[in-house]
């Protein structure tokens, strides 16, 4: 009897854990900063945790339907790729040759020495947000509770449209960001310049250049074609024979000149 209960309480728990996971997943209501295959250059700036100046340029491969590749350049720390499909994520070094297989609790990492975090990234690759609380009399749909990210637990945005304030709050100080322009790139409307900011470090954000992914797809027969290179003739021995002109051998210019002396 006592066996049987404790079977029954086990199916019960099996079962309400996979009812919560199913509900949470339905919950998932993802915002992207852009719905179109994009490349985006951002460059950015920043005076660190440590008083220290560092940089960072990043290009970002955003895919709609396949994995998105971040191409991190670093001026003090070693470059690399991080690539997330959201349900599993890897960053590669010196050029793919060293994988390293990341899990949530990774993303909390600095990239470089920079004050974003590995979860910045995949936050914009997949942007997994709840949805808004259908049980609340009136939410606020300016507060976007993120569904998977361990480095962030909200980002409040005084507009959804076109924000100008955010702030980031989570398992640290809070971040904020102060959006100057908006710009459309292939019609799709990116923030131009941001400078971001907290207790312990500030700095500056901007795109650099963003194109649709399409626009690296070449047709072979557009691909430009290189002129045959005609390498000029070397002068070796003076003056170059023209046409009408007699060649003098070398050896019998020089006995010309010794007997001539």
């Amino acid at each position: 009897m006592i066996q049987d209960v404790k079977l029954t309480v086990v199916a019960v728990c099996i079962l309400a854990s996979a009812l919560m996971a199913k509900s949470s997943v339905q919950k998932v209501c993802p915002r992207l900063l852009t719905n179109s295959s994009m490349i985006i250059n951002v460059e950015g700036k920043f005076v660190n945790e440590e008083k220290n100046k560092t940089r960072v340029s990043i290009e970002w491969r955003h895919h709609t339907d396949d994995l998105d590749t971040f191409f991190v350049n670093l001026n003090d720390s070693p470059s690399f790729s991080f690539i997330t499909a959201g349900r599993y994520r890897y960053m590669e070094f010196e050029g793919g040759k060293v994988k390293r297989q990341l899990g949530l609790h990774h993303l909390k990492d600095n990239i470089g020495k920079t004050p974003l975090k590995l979860d910045d990234l995949e936050l914009l690759a997949n942007g997994y947000f709840k949805c808004p609380d259908s049980t609340t009399m009136e939410p606020n749909v300016n507060v976007l509770a993120t569904a998977a990210s361990n480095m962030w637990w909200s980002v409040v945005v005084d507009s959804l449209e076109k924000p100008e304030k955010v702030v980031m709050r989570g398992a640290k100080k809070p971040r904020y960001f102060s959006i100057a322009n908006w710009k459309s790139y292939a019609n799709e409307l990116l923030p131009t310049l941001a400078s971001v900011s907290s207790e312990d470090y500030s700095g500056s954000l901007w795109i650099k250049s963003a194109y649709p992914m399409h626009s690296l797809e070449i047709e072979p027969q557009q691909k430009p074609v290189q002129p045959k290179i005609l390498l000029p003739v070397p002068k070796l021995f003076g003056k170059i024979a023209v046409e009408g002109e007699r060649k003098v051998p070398l050896i019998l210019k020089l006995n010309q000149q010794l007997l001539g002396e």
